[in-house]
C-alpha cells in the first residue's frame, strides 16, 4: 500500500522536471550555466518574453486608432509586412539551402542564435510601435 503511493507522490513531484516537448521528449529548463540544451531553452525564454511585450504593445497601438478603421488596416498591413521583413532577415542571418538541416549547418548552438536573433528584432519592433505609434500619443 504504501510502496505505489509513494511512487504516485513521487511521479507527481517530479512531473513539471519532466515537461514534454511535441516530440515527447524532454524540455531543459533555462539554466545559464548549463549545457547548450539548457543555453537554447534560456534563449526560447527570452524570445517568448519578446513576443508577449510586443503583443501587449501590439494591442495598445490597436486600441489607439479607435474605430479608425483605415488606421487598424494600415497597422495590420505594416506588422504583417515587418513580420515577412523579419522572417527574411533571419534566413540571410542563417542561410539553408531547401532541405538542409540547421543543426548540421550551424551546430547545436543554433536554436539559441536563432532565438536571441528573433528576439532582439521583436525587442527592436516593440521600441519602434512605442516610440512612433504610443509615445506620440502621450501614452
Amino acid at each position: 500500500m504504501i510502496r505505489p503511493l509513494l511512487t504516485t507522490v513521487l511521479f507527481i513531484a517530479c512531473m513539471p522536471a519532466f515537461a514534454a516537448t511535441r516530440d515527447g521528449a524532454a524540455r531543459p529548463t533555462c539554466n545559464q550555466d548549463g549545457s547548450q540544451a539548457e543555453l537554447n531553452a534560456c534563449a526560447a525564454d527570452e524570445l517568448a518574453a519578446a513576443d508577449a511585450e510586443l503583443n501587449a504593445v501590439w494591442r495598445d497601438v490597436l486600441a489607439g486608432a479607435g474605430d479608425d478603421a483605415l488606421a487598424r488596416e494600415r497597422l495590420r498591413t505594416a506588422q504583417r509586412l515587418w513580420l515577412q521583413l523579419r522572417d527574411a532577415d533571419l534566413a540571410a542571418q542563417f542561410p539553408l539551402a531547401e532541405g538542409q538541416d540547421p543543426r548540421v549547418q550551424y551546430g547545436s548552438m543554433y536554436p539559441m542564435s536563432f532565438a536571441l536573433a528573433k528576439a532582439e528584432l521583436t525587442r527592436e519592433r516593440t521600441a519602434y510601435l512605442r516610440a512612433r505609434l504610443l509615445d506620440r500619443d502621450g501614452r
